[in-house]
């Protein structure tokens, strides 16, 4: 009897547990948590997220900018490897853009109702991998951001080339697809969905990725070019790929040069440039003040006359050795900072692809016989007076006047002419490229203009006169080690700041 009690009792506890686990599994799910993301959110993010380097990076390489002190800061103002800089654009885009594209791609690639979707994806994917290829040379592609999606959680590296050649199929594919009959993206910061302005930016970048070609396969380069310009390029500034920012989303290249900012200045090359063709640009990227380290609560002199960029190859130590020393002035030197009222506010904008920058690679196509139907000088003549027009996006006073632009184009040393033509070109789109260092570097690189003057600070770690590359993140020796390794060696068996990339020989 006690037997038959006891199994009673635990059968009917059995049952009652049974019973009781009906509904408990959705009982203990939050119905507020989503379990997945609407697509479009996500491309928001992706670019959103989109990283942006800092002025201390590849504005630095090319000498529009300059951080005299050493200590942690010492990099590319001193030409040595600091892993804190060259690793930033890797590990930001892998761990952003580069994984919510993935996913975006994942969710979007069956579904015909959300063509456009997939399409812009494509097109911004193409513009991050460019970026990386550029930055780094062979880098995880195939099977990158697919760690959610497949597992694979150390990819291979692919081949830099090959990258670039997808590319520019991915460009060539994505921009002919898009139909402004199907899906809008509202939710696209970029163009709010505009389908047609998407389809010039897919074009401008296949433009931008045929000219890397221009110097080791000149008729490739002329063949993508043909077919980019045949597809439709951006026709004006409102057709500029940017990022607005507001006072609750800064632009986080301005907050980061809002940061002691005595130790930030502008580099001698860039105001010597603006400030010897009188460009009508100084007064919004340059400003003195009284105090360097107060200087984003300041009033900045804007004077022409009084704008000195910092000498390049000197230390906060060595710098009163420079020819022309300007001495120090309140907490730190006498020269020129960016003008934080204008150009490095937290709402200024972050361009990414514009209209200048096309006519410009337009107008070089043009001279090198690429294209046909409008003269080299023309397209020049566009390109700046639209890179003119662009710096009243930086703040509503910034405008420049259509008299002023055409004085400044004929000015010596702006004004067109064959013979100058590709340093006249490529040094405006260094200038326009302002803010936007990746493409300042990867550009000069391509051109070799403007043709500054090496830094010669002592103790420097490169073989050449500029870094060309940055090395990959040593995690990734240690993470991803087979892949690193076999990486290093298709790059040429050294991962430092001399390796080329493919296009840069």
């Amino acid at each position: 009897m006690k037997k038959f009690t006891i199994l009673s009792i635990t059968s009917i506890c059995i049952a009652l547990m049974m019973s009781c686990d009906k509904g408990f599994r959705e009982l203990n799910i939050n119905p507020n948590n989503p379990t997945s993301l609407d697509a479009s959110f996500l491309f928001t993010n992706a670019e959103y997220s989109n990283y942006n380097s800092l002025f201390e990076f590849e504005p630095t390489i090319v000498q529009q900018f300059v951080n005299p002190f050493g200590g942690i800061t010492s990099a590319f103002n001193f030409n040595v490897l600091n892993q804190t800089y060259t690793s930033a654009r890797w590990n930001n885009t892998y761990n952003g853009s580069v994984k919510l594209i993935a996913q975006v791609i994942s969710q979007t690639k069956d579904v015909p109702a959300r063509s456009n979707l997939y399409n812009e994806a494509r097109i911004w994917r193409a513009y991050q991998f460019m970026t990386l290829v550029d930055t780094y040379g062979d880098v995880p592609y195939t099977e990158a951001g697919q760690a959610y999606l497949t597992g694979v959680t150390t990819p291979k590296y692919d081949k830099q080339q090959d990258i670039y050649t997808d590319i520019v199929k991915e460009l060539t594919q994505a921009s002919a697809a898009l139909d402004p009959s199907k899906d809008i993206v509202t939710a696209d910061l970029f163009y709010a969905g505009n389908v047609a302005q998407w389809k010039k930016l897919g074009y401008s970048l296949l433009l931008r990725a045929g000219m890397r070609y221009s110097k080791i396969d000149p008729a490739k380069a002329q063949t993508i070019v043909s077919a980019a310009v045949a597809g439709g390029v951006m026709q004006s500034n409102s057709d500029n790929c940017l990022i607005k920012y507001t006072q609750q989303y800064p632009n986080v290249v301005s907050t980061g040069v809002s940061v002691l900012t005595n130790t930030y200045y502008l580099a001698e090359p860039f105001v010597t440039q603006l400030k010897s063709t009188k460009d009508p640009r100084l007064k919004y990227f340059s400003a003195k003040y009284a105090d360097p380290g107060k200087a984003p609560t300041l009033v900045g002199d804007t004077t022409t006359a009084n704008q000195f960029g910092l000498p390049v190859g000197y230390d906060s130590g060595t710098l009163p050795t420079a020819p022309g020393y300007r001495g120090s002035v309140g907490a730190g030197f006498n020269y020129s900072q960016v003008n934080y009222a204008i150009i490095a506010k937290v709402t200024t904008p972050q361009f990414f692809v514009t209209y200048a920058q096309t006519q410009l690679l337009l107008a070089e196509a043009a001279y090198r016989g690429w294209i046909s139907g409008t003269a080299a000088s023309t397209y020049y003549s566009n390109g700046v007076r639209a890179a003119l027009d662009q710096v009243v996006a930086y703040d509503a006073s910034a405008v420049i006047p259509a008299n002023t632009q055409t004085v400044y184009l004929n000015t010596l040393g702006v004004a067109y002419n064959d013979a100058n033509a590709l340093q006249l070109i490529n040094t405006q789109y260094w200038i326009n490229s302002f803010t936007n260092g990746p493409e300042a570097w990867a550009n000069f690189r391509r051109s070799g203009f403007p043709a500054l003057t090496p830094n010669r600070y002592p103790g420097k770690q490169i073989k050449g006169d500029f870094v060309r590359r940055f090395s990959y993140p040593q995690s990734e020796a240690s993470v991803n080690a087979d892949n690193y390794r076999a990486a290093v060696a298709s790059i040429g068996g050294s991962d430092d700041l001399d390796t080329r990339v493919f296009w840069d020989k």
